[in-house]
């Protein structure tokens, strides 16, 4: 059936395989790389200012950039951005096509020659945040077809080309062998990888509060071998309340894995605004968002704007809210972003902004000194004491985790099981914190039989058994 597709309507066949490969790369930008293009949206900047546009639109060199920032605004829905992305090098090869059909003699037993253009243009879409590239790519597609019709219109399939290239097979194993290579490449390559969609998805669970999402998706091994993955899983244990019991079983090995203090990595900016958020600090959460702005080829994202106008909303900042929501409103893709937040806006219009008298101080010397000031000024945080306690514990320094739990946990208090362990490990050497502190009598039993099996050896053992506890890091 197919060969006599091929042979009696070859331009069918031609549209019908051109269908295949879109639905290939849709299917596999849609359900490999859903959370990533919602990232490079996120990443990405358009605004119909006309200031923005006179900008962007001034260099010739630029205009791929702004139609590229045009259509990144519907990557905020990952079947529009699949599509997108799908019909991009599938339009390169469309317009190859016209080129064929127009200047070669007996185009349509060429049509294959098209697909060769597929691979290329995939290949070319790889790395390409701003979509720079590959719409460059189809523009310069675009002015061939249209060079090649122009000159139809005066002589017409003049090109000869060798008989042999005109056999159905061709038609049928170039376009098929093309599509698997584009998807071979979407699916195994270094530039995307399902490492940056692994860490965009940590991101928007992170963003919709879905903590229990986070601890279901990352294990203990993807904490160990993955750095983003572990700063989530730790954000979200302390989100849930169980920092105190798990941090360990997640791979904390000192204060910095708490957040991103030294790098400047693509995603390392939006977790810190993340972290911060989550702390109710906003003064460093707006510091953490104008920089990752920075990073953006634009120099200037969405999700930065979007962090700006929720925080100066939560600071009851009227005038800077409405700013950031304004900026927004000129883009394509947030009227329901924005209308959902307009009754809080008007509640806040008559408000005095709440900001501190003394602003927090930015964690990004020393984690531990800073969270110090901060469980200092808050006696009553929990997340705040919990960071540092674990920090203290990370960095296993009894004497400052003993002088920190001893002001805010009394003798009666049942402490959470980490804190029970360190205590039993310092009590090894200082046998009268048992007498100020409570500790159960199954970490305590625990305990003896780690150290029995520590003193005979059997540290492997001891280890295993025992993996999950303060004591297997300590040791």
């Amino acid at each position: 059936m197919m060969k006599r597709l091929i042979s009696e309507r070859p331009f069918s066949a031609y549209g019908l395989l051109l269908g295949v490969a879109t639905l290939a790369l849709w299917a596999v930008w849609f359900f490999m790389y859903p959370y990533f293009m919602r990232w490079m949206e996120g990443y990405s900047f358009f605004s119909t200012v006309p200031d923005y546009t006179g900008i962007m639109l001034d260099s010739f060199k630029d205009i791929p950039q702004y139609i590229g920032a045009f259509l990144l605004q519907f990557f905020r829905f990952p079947v529009l951005g699949a599509l997108i992305q799908a019909l991009v090098p599938v339009g390169i090869a469309a317009c190859a096509g016209v080129v064929i059909r127009k200047i070669f003699r007996e185009p349509d037993q060429l049509l294959w020659a098209a697909f060769l253009l597929l691979p290329p243009a995939v290949l070319l879409q790889l790395g390409d945040m701003n979509l720079s590239k590959t719409v460059t790519m189809l523009l310069i597609a675009a002015g061939c077809a249209l060079a090649a019709s122009l000159s139809a219109l005066c002589k017409r399939n003049f090109i000869p080309f060798p008989g042999v290239l005109h056999h159905y097979l061709l038609m049928l194993a170039i376009p098929v062998v093309s599509v698997g290579i584009s998807v071979f490449m979407l699916l195994d390559n270094d530039k995307l990888g399902r490492y940056h969609e692994e860490v965009a998805h940590l991101e928007y669970l992170g963003e919709n509060g879905d903590w229990d999402g986070i601890l279901r998706t990352v294990s203990r091994q993807d904490a160990l071998r993955n750095r983003f993955a572990r700063r989530y899983v730790l954000l979200a244990l302390s989100e849930t309340g169980r920092l105190p019991d798990y941090a360990f079983s997640y791979g904390l090995s000192d204060a910095d894995d708490f957040l991103f203090q030294h790098e400047d990595f693509l995603f390392c900016r939006s977790f810190n605004v993340l972290f911060y958020r989550s702390l109710g600090l906003a003064n460093p959460a707006v510091y953490h968002s104008y920089h990752y702005a920075l990073q953006s080829s634009y120099g200037v994202c969405f999700d930065a704007v979007r962090y700006m106008a929720d925080l100066y909303i939560g600071l009851k900042d009227y005038d800077l809210a409405r700013k950031y929501i304004d900026i927004l409103s000129h883009s394509s893709c947030h009227g329901r972003w924005i209308s959902r937040r307009l009754p809080a806006l008007d509640r806040i219009r008559n408000s005095e902004p709440a900001y501190a008298v003394s602003s927090d101080k930015f964690i990004f010397t020393s984690f531990i000194p800073d969270m110090t000031s901060l469980v200092q000024r808050y006696p009553e945080n929990r997340k705040y004491l919990d960071y540092l306690l674990c920090a203290t514990l990370a960095e296993k320094d009894a004497e400052s985790f003993l002088r920190a739990f001893s002001q805010h946990y009394k003798e009666e208090i049942s402490a959470p099981r980490l804190y029970q362990e360190a205590l039993v490990l310092i009590a090894s050497q200082n046998p009268d914190i048992l007498k100020r502190f409570k500790v159960d009598k199954e970490i305590w039993n625990c305990f003896i039989d780690f150290t029995d099996l520590m003193q005979k050896g059997r540290s492997a053992e001891a280890k295993r058994k025992y993996a999950e506890t303060y004591w297997a890091y300590v040791y």
